[in-house]
């Protein structure tokens, strides 16, 4: 009896069209014989050829069957949810199967995937190398804003908890980043920056770091605390988080200072200069000789610009 439909799925009179747009990108719900679908299709072509003189893109348009084949837009995959064990409650108290031809959002697997290979390699987490020589709280709030974008993006989808993977490779890749900075064992960053994070009611384990400063509020990074939940009425929102200006960057401190990252000459000694390249991928050019001491520098550094002494620059041409 379970087995059975609540309504006829097949009556042949039926027809239902939603229309969803969003810049250049839009998707037709239809409910109806593939060959109206088809139809449909055919006098959208038509209309933007003749009237507004553009061609839909062959590769992106596609007339899947939304319970065997899921639609891609804006990110989500959509699908219908079909699932006769599952029962839920009315406000009547009568159980009945209300997930069964509801339209559902999903995140795609392979770009999940894709984000995740990113900081691992040979499927463990490692640290990531743009990220060693900045500041300890802008490499916790890198982290933690990334995530927290996928959170409130996907807020939607209803296996949002599968996120709970991309937290787990993330998480050890920032302990392994902090502990590349300060060249410490992974234990140890765990010990300098614990914090009790409170979500829902659940205590958690996550990262703090605070920078104190005279005369102001401390800076205060962390990592964690994001209620990885599924939220079918949630409005996707990503504001980033207030934060104070910090002062000038790292590049503008470096150059302002007057002194030579690889012998550091000052300006009452010598010519401070800026060295700089065209590319990073130039720096893998010195094969099978030992590469100069700038270049070296630089890569660690990840920059294209580096302040020498006129010496120093003279030598690196």
């Amino acid at each position: 009896m379970q087995q059975l439909p609540a309504q006829n799925p097949d009556d042949p009179n039926f027809r239902r069209l939603r229309y969803c747009r969003y810049a250049d990108d839009f998707l037709l719900g239809f409910i109806g014989p593939k060959a109206e679908a088809e139809e449909i299709t055919e006098h959208i072509k038509q209309f933007l050829q003749t009237e507004l003189h553009l061609a839909l893109s062959e590769a992106k348009t596609l007339i899947p069957h939304a319970k065997s084949q899921a639609a891609r837009f804006l990110g989500y995959e959509v699908t219908t949810l079909h699932k006769a064990t599952k029962r839920t409650t009315s406000k009547y108290r009568a159980k009945r199967r209300s997930s069964n031809g509801q339209v559902g959002l999903r995140m795609p697997r392979a770009g999940l995937l894709n984000k995740a290979r990113r900081e691992q390699r040979r499927g463990k987490a490692i640290h990531r190398r743009e990220l060693v020589n900045a500041s300890d709280d802008t490499i916790s709030t890198s982290y933690h804003a990334e995530l927290r974008g996928l959170a409130n993006y996907y807020q939607l989808a209803y296996h949002m908890p599968t996120l709970q993977s991309i937290k787990w490779v993330r998480a050890p890749s920032l302990t392994k980043t902090l502990a590349r900075k300060h060249k410490r064992s992974v234990r140890q960053v765990w010990k300098k920056y614990p914090t009790d994070l409170h979500v829902n009611g659940a205590t958690s384990k996550g990262l703090q770091v605070i920078v104190p400063r005279a005369g102001k509020k401390p800076l205060v990074a962390t990592w964690g605390g994001l209620p990885l939940q599924w939220d079918s009425r949630a409005t996707p929102q990503d504001q980033p988080e207030p934060r104070s200006w910090t002062g000038r960057s790292a590049w503008e401190k470096r150059r302002s200072a007057q002194v030579g990252a690889q012998c550091g000459a000052t300006a009452l000694t010598a010519t401070i200069e800026v060295h700089p390249i065209r590319a990073l991928k130039d720096l893998q050019r010195y094969t099978g000789r030992e590469k100069p001491a700038w270049v070296k520098l630089m890569a660690t550094r990840h920059r294209k610009t580096l302040i020498l002494c006129r010496t120093c620059h003279m030598d690196s041409q």
